[in-house]
């Protein structure tokens, strides 16, 4: 991975090495704890004191609890930095992520730190169950209802087990529930039949369908015609459900109230009233907050939905947010964001999501801390920016700090990749991506990184077209470097990255001449023998099932099944579905190197870039031997392999410390000036 260090000029580093010591360099953990877990992932926090040289790590590994398995590495834990988080107060810690896990299954985290300061060793085990795949009530009570009249009695007198039936026909008028279910028998209210039940709003300026309990599951029936669609109104409510339900005609599909926790939200098919080409530059923002499905609090699971016609498709709505998921969605048309992530704390999740047609596609404005995370994502036909490192204002500005971008692959008309703020982004990584743009990109430039850049990293990602690279790297403020070779000469940014002279895909895909098309979902499967094949860096826990000699850059690893995006089909969920490749290692196989503290490995063998079908020429050092994966075959774990989500770097790994911002936090901090 790419780094800047602090190091980089002769008198710096004299000024450095003559500094004293400080405070106290030595790492002191405080108490691990454990974030709500999801279906399919589960997220820890480590605070932590001292270590004021930032040289700390804490390695993650996981296992199937009674299983006998050996431990399978995850990747580690990040360094949250709280010194560059304004507005709210984050606690210093290190914290991160295991992903595609299966439900309802007890795992061991091993969490393991270390500092070569006073000789820190420390590991402490942790035990954490994922949630189930909400289920019909343990001890059912069935009732059928044909008409609106029934169907609010049986709402009145709903106790916890009962499952409210509704017979095919349409249920004119808005509807308000009270009641609650418990974890165990939920209340469960579903259609015969998703299109022949239908509950119509009348064109409500309110809700269609208001519900005010906890553990309430919405299912197979169709809600129109509301400014509304689904309203959860209680703050703090539990467990609530909608699955498999078709929201038409509504300026907002599924809304929240605050601190609310283990939503699921699946397999639904929600359309709004905005139609592509509408983005949000063309009125100002008026419609920035029609949003497809928001959520607040803790714990939700936002999944295989697909969405069309809104201003935000999906959004978290409440700061502070943690441990919130949302994989496997279809975004058809996007008017502002395809998934805002903003005023999130930490561990949450975008895996495995499909947007097409979208202004500025993944919002992070701003992160408080991370990590937050944009795994293998396909993001087609951006009509602005491809990732919205953006601040919200004030004094000082609240600023993304903890992101994490791996193995996406973005198609774009305008730039490959923009950045259109002065706001500086902080400890974040992009790798192992693939960013397509157009021949003639505007202002003749490849990639347009306006905001400051204050110890991320760029590498091992593939880029089309070359063109001018532009970067903020303090001290120095714009770079321009005139094209991609100039750009690794440089040194700083890309050094194994891969430029593309052709379109990588095996369908030929290009950008559309201006982003006003109104494109299908595209397929972005790598050609064989494409520049950015077997050119990633390996990542356990996240491209360990990779085919080949090294992993493909972008968010589909050739050679594997696509993932399904949007409604799955009738039986299939978390409890089933496939993630991705398994390519389980023979025994006594070479795992690769150990390529830093970041959980990720070298794979072995020779710099020697291969023949490529779309001409594509790889940096200098790229490692492209042999690498095989981790074993696979654990019981009680999905395949975290090719189809599957990423994860991120861990402590020591976000890669630029660039030296404007070593010099800046020994300032405000003397022990800051190393990581």
């Amino acid at each position: 991975m790419t780094r800047i260090r602090p190091c980089g000029l002769a008198l710096v580093c004299s000024l450095l090495a003559a500094s004293p010591a400080w405070a106290d360099d030595v790492l002191h953990p405080g108490t691990a704890r454990l974030d709500r877990p999801t279906l399919t992932a589960l997220g820890v926090q480590w605070p932590v004191s001292g270590d004021d040289d930032h040289d700390a790590q804490v390695s993650l590994r996981y296992r199937v609890k009674g299983s006998g398995a050996a431990w399978r590495d995850a990747l580690a834990l990040i360094r949250v930095h709280p010194e560059v988080v304004a507005g709210r107060t984050v606690e210093p810690q290190f914290a991160g992520s295991v992903f595609d896990l299966l439900p309802a299954t007890t795992y061991e985290l091993e969490l393991r730190a270390t500092d070569p300061d006073g000789a820190v060793d420390q590991t402490t085990i942790l035990e954490a169950t994922t949630r189930a795949v909400p289920r019909d009530p343990a001890s059912p009570n069935q009732k059928t209802v044909t008409d609106v009249a029934s169907l609010n009695s049986a709402m009145g007198a709903a106790a916890p087990g009962d499952v409210i039936e509704l017979a095919n026909g349409t249920y004119a008028g808005t509807f308000s529930w009270s009641k609650s279910g418990t974890a165990q028998n939920p209340i469960v209210v579903r259609g015969a039949s998703a299109g022949g039940v239908v509950l119509d709003g009348g064109g409500t300026t309110g809700n269609v369908i208001e519900v005010y309990g906890s553990f309430v599951h919405l299912e197979r029936m169709t809600v129109q015609n509301g400014n509304r669609g689904i309203r959860f109104q209680t703050a703090g409510a539990e467990g609530n459900v909608v699955r498999r339900v078709h929201l038409r005609a509504v300026r907002l599909g599924i809304g929240s109230k605050q601190d609310q926790k283990d939503f699921y939200i699946a397999d639904n098919d929600v359309e709004g009233l905005l139609r592509w080409p509408a983005v949000y530059s063309d009125d100002g923002g008026s419609h920035a907050n029609d949003d497809g499905i928001h959520v607040e609090g803790d714990g939700h699971v936002v999944c295989h939905n697909r969405i069309v016609g809104f201003g935000d498709s999906m959004k978290v709505e409440q700061d502070g947010a943690r441990a919130v998921d949302f994989y496997g969605n279809e975004v058809l048309s996007g008017y502002d964001n395809g998934l805002e992530l903003d005023g999130s704390e930490g561990n949450v999740r975008c895996l495995r999501n499909r947007f097409t047609n979208t202004y500025a596609t993944l919002s992070f404005q701003p992160i408080f801390g991370g990590p937050a995370y944009a795994l293998r994502n396909v993001v087609v036909n951006v009509a602005n920016e491809q990732m919205k490192f953006h601040a919200l204002g004030g004094t000082p500005p609240l600023e993304p700090s903890g992101i994490v971008v791996l193995h996406n692959t973005f198609v774009s008309p305008k730039n490959a990749l923009l950045n259109s703020t002065g706001a500086t982004s902080h400890h974040f990584v992009v790798g192992n991506n693939l960013f397509f743009g157009p021949a003639a990109p505007e202002n003749d430039k490849t990639v347009d990184w306006l905001g400051p850049v204050d110890d991320g990293s760029f590498d091992y990602n593939a880029y089309f077209p070359d063109k001018e690279f532009r970067f903020n790297l303090p001290p120095n403020g714009q770079v321009r470097y005139a094209s991609f070779a100039a750009m690794q000469a440089g040194g700083v940014v890309e050094a194994h990255g891969v430029l593309l002279t052709g379109s990588p895909f095996a369908n030929g895909l290009q950008p559309p001449a201006t982003y006003q098309e109104n494109l299908a979902a595209q397929d972005v499967t790598l050609a064989a023998g494409a520049g950015a094949v077997d050119r990633g860096r390996v990542y356990a826990n996240v491209n360990d099932g990779y085919q080949g000699v090294a992993p493909d850059l972008g968010a589909l690893e050739r050679g594997c099944a696509l993932p399904i995006y949007g409604p799955r089909p009738e039986g299939t969920d978390e409890s089933n579905a496939p993630t991705g490749c398994v390519a389980p290692l023979p025994p006594g196989s070479d795992a690769g190197t150990p390529g830093g503290p970041d959980g990720s490995l070298v794979p072995p063998g020779s710099d020697a870039a291969a023949a490529t079908v779309d001409g594509a020429v790889s940096g200098p050092g790229l490692d492209a031997g042999a690498a095989t994966a981790a074993d696979s075959g654990t019981p009680g774990v999905a395949s975290s392999g090719c189809g599957c989500a990423a994860g991120a770097p861990g402590a020591g790994s976000f890669g630029l410390v660039l030296l404007v911002s070593a010099l800046r936090r020994r300032a405000r901090d003397p022990g800051a000036g190393a990581r």
